[in-house]
């Protein structure tokens, strides 16, 4: 089936990025995400790509080649939005090469795609998803742009290396408004599956997200069938909040996305199991 990766954040009470690193494969996990950024002190933990030298990007593409996959998060403040894709295409174009560098196959960066576009607007995203397609494709990654809105035009843009990171549980933020244009998550899915890159697993209990999958009321299973539908073949990631899921709840977490997927029976394509 699918591979499942895990979002090096905090683990408990653990910081150190290698001993996540190290946990998250002892548990079990096909893959790893890691953040592109050095994270809050006490908080969570990533990496920063402007401190880390050829040497020891070197050390860590060998540690991470140990998983089937590896998914880099762009930094929270280089959002592509109209007003600051200069400076945020700039900052993304040295994580894309942080993400050659060490191997990893995806790259999710936020976007806050425009609704209504003008001529002049048109030409300045334009210039900048196709500076980042190219640079993509120098270092063999792939771009998802995750949004909840604006799925139609990341499409249309005809981008051999952009398309989009769906994360299930901030589609049913605001009152689930980002589903109404389609229904449940599974339409959503359906609907742009021949875009997907890369998803963001978790749950949300209509006051908090990132919570254990099958704790809160999101369909996952839906999320799951429809995936197989659609003949996804990539990874997903479980992006859990440190503050309330154990990591108890981690090995949960990935035991019973396993036991949903063998349930759905063997996908069209991708990992068998």
């Amino acid at each position: 089936m699918w591979d499942i990766c895990m979002m090096a954040w905090r683990i408990g009470e653990m910081l150190d990025i290698d001993a996540q690193l190290e946990w998250i494969r002892e548990a079990g996990f096909d893959g790893v995400g890691l953040h592109a950024d050095p994270g809050e002190s006490g908080r969570w933990q990533g990496i920063d790509p402007f401190a880390t030298d050829a040497e020891a990007r070197a050390r860590l593409r060998r540690t991470l080649a140990r998983f089937a996959m590896c998914e880099i998060h762009a930094p929270y403040e280089s959002v592509l939005a109209a007003g600051s894709l200069p400076a945020s295409t700039e900052a993304l174009l040295a994580v894309l090469d942080f993400a050659g560098d060490v191997g990893a196959s995806v790259v999710t960066v936020h976007a806050d795609p425009p609704t209504q576009i003008s001529e002049a607007d048109s030409s300045a995203w334009w210039d900048s998803l196709k500076r980042l397609n190219a640079r993509a494709a120098e270092c063999q990654v792939l771009i998802g742009l995750e949004v909840t809105q604006g799925f139609e035009w990341i499409a249309q843009l005809g981008l051999a290396n952009i398309g989009v990171t769906l994360d299930v549980g901030h589609m049913h933020l605001d009152g689930g408004r980002p589903l109404e244009p389609f229904g449940g998550i599974g339409d959503v899915v359906r609907r742009i599956g021949h875009t997907l890159v890369h998803l963001h697993v978790h749950d949300y209990d209509g006051c908090y997200d990132h919570i254990e999958p099958g704790t809160g009321r999101i369909d996952l299973v839906g999320v799951l069938r429809a995936l197989k539908d659609v003949g996804y073949e990539r990874g997903l990631c479980l992006e859990l909040d440190p503050d309330r899921v154990s990591p108890e709840g981690i090995l949960r977490s990935r035991v019973w996305l396993r036991e949903q997927m063998r349930a759905l029976g063997p996908a069209r394509t991708g990992r068998a199991e």
